[in-house]
């Protein structure tokens, strides 16, 4: 496989939320390609130009799929006769990488790879499973674009969409409760100070050389303080429970689309 040209031009089969906020991230160092039924003036405006599927393919070096999976089907059929020696990035939830392959009638270049929304900034983990050797090429310089990467087991896949890929979700939901309390509370508009509170915690943990989670609780949670009687009442009452319970469906129907 040759190597990425950061000249070269990158193409999205799909600009939804995911592939938008990752055509946000690269807009500044490829040109790109977009095809999708509906046209989104914020990817316009990102410079990033829209056009038919055939023409995307013939000018574009890495292809991005970012569809639905209902939609695969569709695309791998215009695909597959189109293609030569693309690498193609699959963003696809629950898409198995031999699955694709087959699809595309055993198309060699291949990443399949599950971000967070955080790729619009760069801060996003991605997991990644190949059978190319990407080491001797440049795929991951792209990749590392939007984020911090990690080969894993295909196997492993469902948890990681699961726990890390549905991320943003989770820790939204927590925010959105503090929001809603805040404004029980007299607090008109807290939202931006709850997102500072989001940035400043992100920051407490790169800075200090023990960077777990249950250092910061401590660090914050005092002896006999009130943050200490809120996680004690939240322990109490089987939040942890929950959660657990809760993933683990996620994970079951991660693998549920999958089959």
């Amino acid at each position: 496989m040759k190597e990425i040209n950061r000249n070269k031009t990158i193409g999205f089969i799909g600009a939804g939320n995911l592939g938008r906020h990752a055509i946000e991230k690269l807009a500044d160092e490829f040109p790109l390609l977009v095809n999708d039924p509906f046209e989104d003036q914020r990817v316009i405006d990102l410079g990033a130009k829209y056009t038919e599927i055939d023409d995307l393919v013939d000018r574009s070096e890495i292809i991005f799929l970012t569809i639905k999976p209902n939609k695969i089907e569709e695309i791998s059929n215009q695909l597959k006769n189109l293609l030569s020696n693309q690498l193609i990035i699959s963003f696809i939830a629950g898409l198995k990488f031999n699955k694709l392959k087959t699809l595309l009638e055993g198309h060699e270049n291949i990443i399949r790879a599950m971000p967070t929304l955080g790729i619009s900034s760069g801060s996003s983990p991605i997991a990644i499973y190949t059978d190319l050797n990407i080491d001797k090429n440049h795929a991951l310089d792209v990749l590392n674009i939007l984020g911090r990467c990690l080969k894993i087991e295909e196997e492993q896949f469902d948890a990681f969409t699961s726990i890390f890929g549905a991320g943003p979700a989770f820790i939204s939901h927590l925010s959105n409760i503090l929001s809603k309390i805040a404004k029980e509370h007299g607090f008109i508009d807290p939202e931006p100070w709850i997102r500072d509170i989001l940035e400043g915690t992100s920051y407490i943990h790169k800075s200090i050389e023990s960077n777990k989670f249950e250092d910061i609780m401590e660090m914050v949670a005092s002896k006999g303080g009130v943050t200490e009687a809120a996680l004690n009442k939240i322990n109490t009452e089987g939040i942890e429970k929950i959660w657990e319970e809760a993933i683990n469906d996620a994970i079951l129907k991660s693998k549920a689309l999958g089959d």
